[in-house]
């Protein structure tokens, strides 16, 4: 039953993982679109209207990663404080070394 659970909790963070990955493509797609479309003008577009739900979606993924915790350790699975930005990216666990592809290989 708790192989169960780590793989559950595993899919979930390579869920966040995947959403955070869409999420900077699509944000750095909307930047070059807005740069393209209004470099140099002044006022308000209406891409610019839709920084604000791109801003939310992107605070609640961060949320989420957050609140990730690692099934083996239960630490968080993104935070590690000793990195300059206090978080990574990887598909590691910085505390007790479970690592994603392996876990889903071994489940599969």
């Amino acid at each position: 039953m708790a192989a169960l659970d780590e793989q559950a909790g595993l899919a979930r963070i390579r869920e966040i993982r995947r959403a955070i990955a869409v999420f900077i493509g699509l944000l750095v797609v909307w930047w070059i679109v807005e740069f393209i479309t209004y470099s140099g003008r002044t006022g308000v577009d209406a891409f610019d209207f839709v920084a604000v739900p791109i801003l939310a979606i992107g605070g609640w993924l961060v949320f989420q990663a957050w609140r990730a915790r690692c099934p083996r350790c239960g630490n968080q699975f993104f935070i590690n404080r000793s990195l300059a930005l206090g978080c990574h990216f990887s598909s590691e666990c910085p505390y007790c070394g479970i690592n994603l592809k392996q876990a889903r290989e071994a489940a599969g």
